[in-house]
């Protein structure tokens, strides 16, 4: 308590507050109810920024904002004064924004003129300022879209915020821009139609000025534009010429991403100027997808100017697609286009509820479709008769008798509207197949003749009619007939990776007889779909010409990720591997390229190669991550790669980088207890190579692992151990583990038999040399 023994204060009032919070996140009913009560109940006083912090803040979800100022003022000025000078201007800060925040939650402008004054003279006479923390405050965010002297003071306190920031001068170039950038959004919004536009013209001289030691590239050229091109579209050129030349040595699939996006800016810049057939004819080449799953369509702008163009059944059509292919991740703007046509009497295009059939193709595609019905908590079955006809078996919960019955209401009225469309069959088929409601050979059958009507080559009517077919004819009949056309690469790589699922699926129901053979055949299968989506790609990324799902540069990397293990693993296509991985990571790189470099080398037997993709992956993962690094998958190789080239000296080092990284991963083995048999592997492996060269290192490794090996039951590792005691001259030793290798060998195949015979010839070998009457080369110097 305070002086006077009245106000709770200090460790009592945390008490308080840790209760309250805690009522509060646990949703207790009748302790949030009462929150008001309990804060009244008696005087409280903070006595620290924590404290008024979390004070004030419990006032304002009580609804009492005057007490919450009354809490910053009052308690403040408190604390201000029992504040260190130099540590009272951040102190000042925070207060001034806590009253920001308050008068921006209740919409009094004239305090949140004071408190950006108060905020702004605190910044401009502080150098100890920590700016950096207040530099991207949400609640400016807010205030930028408020009266237009508040959005310009708004914008400045962010801009001098920046400014006070020493970490950031190789970003005053961008800071500049950025200012200029938001001030042109806030003239605009208020028609200060000619102001907008000078400040969007200072905002692309700053860049277009920037000197050398400015950290600028070619992302924050595309961001300014994409922020600008709706104020200043006359200026496209300046945009497109400064992002070309700073991508200028970028890969082929990088470039051809940034037409793309050069693309985008030059309709909505044909848009803005009121071109707007002009800006749907440039759609067809913005709208090429930037994302492996075929989202960042551009669709936010197309939908729009379809609908405005009063072009509305190609705007149904490309809703539908849209929906079609992303799903659950549609856009937004999307599904409330499709609730507000349905709602529309007037309006009969059969899209409309072919969108609802596809959104029932699984429950949370439904879910997000009907949550995007429109802003709020209305129930869409309310927003007109057609919903309540659609959506009224739908409950809390979206399970599987509400998707058939949204699908059925839906497939209704979509053939209500137009009878025998093409896409209502192709939907209808997988449905009533899934449904049981027809077997799989009427599933193949409706499903082809809708494909072919509609002219459907989509990866999922390709897979659901190779699916019933396999359920008709057989996995084995099935892959005998022709491979299906996929035009795009999205399409054919999605195609190709549910191949390799249903591979896995089926490969263990056919007969032994046929099993090699049905493997092989889907594999033929899988790198023909492949294949495809990489000439489409590749057709694009040089002409600039194709289909829209064949721009993106992640796809076409997993692609030939996906591409250069088959071909390193079932066709032993190493070169060609290796090329597809180049190329992959040239457009687009991830750890799984340098770990397949790597296993191509390990397969090529490559000592140079291995150590060289070795290091690319180490450094890779340890830059950007790798959830699947794990060194001891290929150090084994890598030791005996350096061992070859008699540079056996560099072993060490991934010695040392592996136990590291193990410590990091909180899997400590440089004590070599508790190994698994691989990872115990992997160090004898390197003790081995170590032996001849560096056998001090190799004497140390081997202190550490000794206990474990000698409480090792199986042949080979103890049969590595003793090679390694063998190259340490310590043959005694090398000796006895030899003859404990070859009496716990199974001897159940061909390979192990070979062991225990090559085992006895070294134990023969051993035994001769220790006989002082003659005298011949170490066995390692004898197969080295």
């Amino acid at each position: 308590m305070d002086s006077n023994g009245n106000a709770l204060t200090g460790a009592q009032l945390e008490q308080l507050l840790d209760r309250l919070d805690a009522d509060l996140e646990e949703g207790n009913a009748s302790e949030a109810a009462d929150l008001l009560a309990r804060l009244r109940a008696r005087p409280l006083r903070a006595d620290s920024l924590e404290s008024i912090d979390r004070l004030h803040t419990l006032w304002m979800r009580a609804g009492d904002p005057q007490a919450a100022l009354a809490v910053v003022d009052a308690d403040g000025a408190g604390t201000l004064e029992a504040t260190p000078r130099e540590a009272q201007a951040e102190l000042r800060m925070h207060l001034a924004l806590y009253r920001l925040q308050i008068a921006n939650h209740v919409n009094e402008e004239e305090r949140i003129r004071r408190a950006l004054a108060e905020m702004r003279a605190i910044v401009a006479g502080t150098a100890e300022l920590n700016a950096d923390r207040y530099r991207q405050l949400r609640v400016f965010d807010s205030l930028e879209l408020r009266k237009l002297d508040i959005a310009l003071e708004t914008i400045d306190l962010r801009h001098a915020l920046n400014g006070a920031i020493a970490g950031r001068a190789p970003f005053r170039a961008w800071d500049l821009a950025d200012h200029q950038r938001r001030r042109a959004w806030a003239l605009s919004r208020h028609d200060r139609n000619d102001e907008a536009s000078a400040a969007a013209g200072a905002a692309i001289l700053a860049l277009q000025t920037a000197g050398a030691e400015q950290d600028i590239d070619e992302n924050d050229w595309l961001r300014l534009g994409s922020a600008l091109i709706g104020i200043a579209p006359e200026r496209l050129a300046d945009f497109q010429q400064a992002a070309r030349a700073l991508a200028a040595q970028w890969s082929l699939p990088q470039r051809r991403e940034l037409e793309v996006r050069l693309s985008r800016l030059a309709a909505r810049a044909l848009h803005a100027q009121g071109d707007l057939p002009g800006a749907l004819d440039a759609c067809s080449a913005a709208r090429h997808s930037l994302s492996s799953n075929g989202s960042d369509d551009f669709i936010e702008y197309e939908l729009p100017w379809l609908m405005e163009a009063r072009r509305v059944d190609e705007a149904g059509r490309r809703a539908f697609l849209h929906i079609y292919q992303v799903e659950d991740e549609m856009w937004d703007g999307a599904a409330q286009l499709v609730h507000a046509r349905l709602a529309d009497a007037a309006d009969d295009s059969a899209w409309w509820p072919l969108c609802a059939m596809r959104a029932c193709n699984t429950a949370e595609t439904l879910a997000a479709f009907l949550s995007k019905a429109q802003e709020g908590e209305q129930d869409p079955r309310t927003l007109s008769p057609t919903h309540e006809a659609l959506f009224g078996a739908v409950g809390e919960q979206v399970d599987a008798q509400a998707l058939q019955a949204v699908f059925d209401a839906a497939r209704a009225l979509a053939e209500q509207r137009s009878p025998g469309h093409p896409w209502i069959a192709r939907l209808a088929a997988v449905n009533d197949g899934a449904a049981g409601r027809i077997d799989a050979t009427t599933q193949a059958a409706r499903l082809y003749a809708a494909a072919q009507e509609g002219g459907m080559q989509d990866n999922r009517t390709a897979y659901a009619l190779f699916e019933a077919r396999v359920q008709s004819l057989g996995v084995i009949q099935t892959l005998k007939l022709p491979a299906c056309s996929l035009p795009s690469g999205l399409w054919a790589y999605n195609f190709g990776v549910a191949l390799g699922d249903l591979l896995e699926e089926h490969l263990d129901r056919v007969p032994a007889e046929s099993r090699n053979e049905t493997y092989s055949d889907f594999i033929k299968l899988q790198i023909a779909a492949y294949e495809q989506g990489q000439a489409c790609l590749e057709r694009y990324f040089e002409s600039g010409a194709g289909h829209p799902y064949d721009a993106c540069a992640h796809l076409y990397s997993m692609l030939c990720n996906n591409l250069a293990i088959i071909y390193r693993y079932d066709e032993r296509r190493y070169e060609d591997a290796v090329e597809l991985h180049r190329r992959g990571i040239a457009a687009s790189p991830f750890a799984e390229h340098y770990a397949g470099l790597l296993s191509v080398r390990i397969a090529m037997q490559d000592a140079e190669g291995i150590i060289g993709a070795a290091e690319q992956l180490w450094h890779y993962a340890a830059e950007f991550g790798y959830s699947r690094h794990d060194p001891n998958e290929y150090l084994s190789e890598v030791s005996q790669a350096l061992y070859k080239l008699d540079r056996d000296r560099e072993i060490p080092i991934w010695l040392e980088r592996l136990v590291k990284w193990e410590r990091e991963e909180g899997r400590d083995g440089s004590n070599g207890s508790n190994l698994s048999s691989r990872d115990l592997g992997v160090r004898l492996q390197m003790a081995f190579n170590l032996a001849h060269h560096c056998p001090e290192e190799a004497t140390a490794l081997w202190s550490r692992i000794a206990r474990q090996v000698d409480d090792c039951p199986e042949s080979w590792l103890v049969s590595l151990a003793a090679d390694t005691l063998s190259g340490l001259q310590r043959h005694a030793e090398a000796t006895a583990l030899f003859e404990r290798a070859i009496a716990i060998n199974p001897r159940s195949n061909e390979y192990e038999l070979a062991d225990v015979k090559a085992m006895e010839e070294k134990v023969a070998l051993y035994r001769a040399q220790a006989n002082p009457a003659g005298k011949s080369k170490s066995w390692w110097q004898v197969w080295k």
